[in-house]
């Protein structure tokens, strides 16, 4: 199943306010330094039906849940970075559990992409294992 690019640019922004770059006490890395379009192209292709529509369910709650959730008629990737951020806090913070679990989704999914590449693990201090890159992750194997 594909999806349209505005839902891939959505879920972008998601995983970039999510795994940011080269913040204080962070990673160098985040995930707009790596290539998680093609891992969510293997997880497309990979995941069993229902996965991805329930991603792409929750990719579109989470772009228009600004409205309900800080009272702001604008979506989560227009808004500033500071304010996704008080986005994803307040998500975590409902009473109902699936809108709760939200951003943990997200997280989830982000981190199978991104902490399955060799240099994501070796800025963490984990000892990598197998240096090569996942296949979707397009870098030449040593």
């Amino acid at each position: 199943m594909s999806w349209w690019s505005f839902e891939r640019r959505w879920l972008a922004v998601i995983w970039q306010t999510l795994l940011p770059s080269g913040t204080p006490g962070g990673l160098a890395l985040g995930a707009r330094d790596v290539p998680m379009d093609r891992f969510l192209d293997e997880l497309l292709a990979c995941a069993p039906r229902r996965v991805t529509l329930g991603a792409r369910l929750c990719v579109w709650l989470l772009t228009f849940c600004p409205l309900f959730v800080i009272g702001r008629p604008r979506t989560f990737p227009a808004l500033a970075e500071e304010e996704r951020r008080a986005v994803l806090a307040k998500l975590g913070q409902s009473d109902v559990y699936l809108v709760r679990e939200l951003p943990t989704l997200f997280k989830m999914l982000g981190a199978l992409g991104f902490a399955g590449l060799p240099a994501v693990q070796a800025e963490m201090g984990l000892a990598v294992r197998d240096s090569s890159a996942p296949d979707w992750a397009g870098e030449p194997k040593p």
